[in-house]
């Protein structure tokens, strides 16, 4: 279980969801994890984690910490681009200021990112990048038209950065969750997998194969399978995490 000893990882959204539960695994490893969210107490209530609380529009924050990191570690060994959020509107309804806000933080501060950690990871000879997708840029629905942009835009992104950063030792790819109940789950005070429609639909009719919401470790396990020495030959790549959503009719 120290497969990440002595290694330096960077996670953001690491106060709650998927980039929690990625967090508690590289810490569980043996890594020295960095977890960026804006939620401090969210950060503080994780053992181990060092917490970097910063708005992730905020880029000189960003910069600010990351040098930091570097000025005492040299190098970060993975970057997990996790932190992520949704309006739910329709695109009558919606604003540009809703777009402008989803897709700074699901792909701009992404960029910003890699664009902070990459310098290091070639001068150190390599690294991983993992990039959190979602499958409603496979699939979608009605409400969710900024969010899916995002989603779309960083597994085109991760693909373009995996060949463009692939001469470096750089591995970059991208985990695509289905339905994981987290946060993100409740929608105007709901969970959603919870409802009457989702247990009818996605579970006795089997529209989720295996006929559950996944969970948010589940998707943390394939991030940490992306981030580790057991991945040596997989780039560019997008992996559906969604107990088989999206292949089912």
């Amino acid at each position: 279980m120290d497969e990440f000893a002595g290694k330096i990882v960077i996670v953001t959204g690491a106060a709650s969801g998927i980039g929690l539960a990625a967090a508690q695994k590289f810490l569980e490893r043996g890594a020295t994890v960095f977890g960026f969210d804006k939620n401090e107490e969210g950060l503080k209530a994780v053992k181990g984690l060092v917490p970097c609380v910063a708005d992730m529009r905020d880029h000189d924050r960003l910069k600010a910490i990351v040098d930091d990191i570097l000025k005492s570690h040299k190098t970060i060994h993975v970057l997990v681009n996790c932190a992520g959020m949704s309006y739910y509107t329709r695109h009558v309804d919606s604003t540009l200021e809703e777009w402008r806000t989803t897709l700074a933080i699901n792909l701009e501060a992404y960029y910003v990112m890699a664009k902070l950690v990459v310098p290091g990871m070639i001068a150190s000879g390599g690294g991983r990048i993992v990039n959190v997708s979602s499958t409603q840029s496979i699939a979608s629905e009605p409400t969710v038209g900024a969010y899916s942009a995002s989603k779309g835009g960083v597994g085109a992104w991760t693909r373009t950065l995996a060949v463009d950063l692939s001469q470096y030792g750089i591995l970059v790819n991208a985990v695509a969750p289905g339905c994981i109940k987290t946060a993100m789950s409740f929608i105007d005070g709901v969970d959603e997998t919870e409802t009457d429609d989702f247990k009818e639909w996605y579970v006795k009719r089997r529209k989720i194969p295996l006929a559950r919401p996944g969970r948010p470790e589940e998707v943390a396990n394939a991030i940490v399978f992306l981030s580790g020495d057991s991945c040596t030959y997989i780039t560019g790549h997008t992996l559906v995490v969604d107990g088989g959503l999206t292949i089912a009719m």
